[in-house]
């Protein structure tokens, strides 16, 4: 026995609706993915002639660059600071004090060149 609703051509209708639907949306959708990579292989290939155009245009500047070689013959100027005093300096007043001082009496020296011992604490 065949139930009643198949034999109704509405239902039939209906269902060849949904069919037509889901295969033109599943075509649609493929189409949409294939459009998609070929835009993306003209913008890669729109990329690359750009990039190849800046690489040689590069490329010839550099071959036009000559290197000049020239002497120079002058006197030598020398500026020697013999009073150098740091104003501008951010150092507390005895770090300026003790830099200062060593500018100008050179480093201090002990005669023996030995370490002191550590201090034993225990």
């Amino acid at each position: 026995m065949i139930p009643l609703f198949l034999l109704n051509w509405r239902v039939w209708a209906l269902l060849g609706i949904l069919v037509v639907l889901g295969g033109t949306h599943i075509k649609a959708y493929q189409m949409g993915g294939d459009h998609e990579v070929a835009t993306q292989a003209r913008e890669d290939a729109q990329i690359a002639k750009a990039v190849d155009a800046a690489n040689a245009t590069a490329a010839e500047a550099i071959a036009k660059i000559r290197p000049k070689y020239s002497t120079i013959n002058a006197e030598v100027q020398r500026e020697i600071r013999t009073n150098t005093i740091f104003t501008e300096c951010s150092l507390p007043a005895t770090s300026l004090r003790n830099v200062n001082k060593a500018l100008t009496n050179g480093p201090e020296t002990t005669g023996d060149s030995k370490l002191p011992e550590a201090d034993k604490t225990e």
